[in-house]
């Protein structure tokens, strides 16, 4: 009995010191990168590893993120990051209600009955992105320049495809999204609903190198973006999508994809009022996508095909300018 309450003691000590080594390498990590960072880019309030004996529990309080070049911020009352001590290659964080963006024109306001992501690597010396998730519920999001977004439910991810090199699985799921007042005054005599129901995508991407610990040299290059499926459901108006799109050696994307609109008609009323469409030019849009609905058979359905090819982008016959760079 003494002999295994020895080993006990032992073990328990053993463990104790682990965990005391790896937060203290974790705190000094962490702090040191806020440290090395240029004056203006990273700042904080207090760093903090809890969470013994099972548990790695970072809580960097008050941190503040800046873009130097483009004046974007992101600051938080407090950011928690979690891993347990047998497993510190999954990694769980979560974000506070309170967070503010600040873009070029404006500050945003991030609202949120909880926002919570994880990231999942293989183990190893590469520590090679297998899988993350990220979910929020009950975010608002409200600007200084005047709009405010709700959304009910978000969900997003990312898995490795093991079939594929260097390709990973995006799904991306939005649910209950309450648009703006302002735009929804400008669609009130449309019969669209107070809440888009949907916006889901699911594609693959392919890189040029690996995501992973050594993605500082690699620098992986987005070389495929295969569109699966993609919709977005507002009452009578439906969109969805499918396609692929390759980078060219220049990086300008080509490939097809194919677009169907349901409802369109009243589709030019929300470019209109979405800033998209001038006015004036919305009679003009609506008379283009009645020729292309009357050739598809459907007089409610357009089908038109965005087209990326020798550096060029168009809708059908509407030429629309240069390609997306993809790298």
């Amino acid at each position: 009995m003494r002999a295994l309450l020895a080993i006990a003691l032992a073990a328990t000590a053993l463990w104790g010191g682990y965990w005391y080594v790896g937060a203290r390498a974790i705190e000094v990590a962490v702090v040191q990168w806020f440290a090395e960072q240029p004056p203006g880019v990273a700042s904080n309030a207090g760093v903090s590893v809890q969470g013994i004996p099972n548990r790695f529990d970072l809580t960097v309080t008050e941190p503040i993120l800046t873009d130097p070049v483009s004046g974007i911020a992101w600051k938080a009352p407090f950011a928690q990051v979690y891993a347990m001590t047998w497993k510190p290659w999954h990694v769980i964080a979560a974000l506070p209600s309170g967070q503010e963006i600040t873009l070029a024109d404006q500050v945003v306001r991030v609202a949120s009955a909880k926002i919570i992501a994880s990231v999942l690597l293989h183990p190893g010396k590469e520590l090679t992105l297998n899988e993350t998730v990220a979910e929020a519920h009950g975010v608002v999001l409200t600007s200084t320049a005047g709009w405010e977004i709700g959304v009910e439910k978000a969900l997003a991810s990312t898995r490795e495809d093991v079939t594929r090199g260097n390709t990973h699985r995006l799904g991306l799921a939005l649910t209950g999204i309450a648009p703006d007042a302002g735009l929804m005054a400008a669609l009130a005599d449309t019969d669209l609903p107070t809440r888009v129901e949907e916006i889901f995508i699911d594609a693959h991407a392919g890189f040029s190198a690996p995501l992973d610990r050594f993605m500082a040299q690699s620098q992986p290059r987005l070389l495929l973006l295969e569109l699966n499926e993609a919709r977005v459901g507002w009452g009578a108006l439906r969109f969805s999508a499918k396609g692929t799109l390759t980078a060219g050696p220049d990086g300008l994307a080509q490939g097809e994809i194919a677009l169907r609109v349901d409802g369109w008609r009243r589709l030019p009323k929300l470019l209109v009022a979405l800033g998209l469409v001038k006015p004036d030019i919305a009679p003009t849009l609506e008379r283009a996508l009645e020729v292309v609905a009357a050739q598809g058979g459907d007089l409610d359905v357009v089908q038109m095909v965005l087209k990326c090819a020798d550096g060029q982008m168009s809708l059908g016959p509407l030429p629309l300018g240069p390609a997306p760079q993809m790298f």
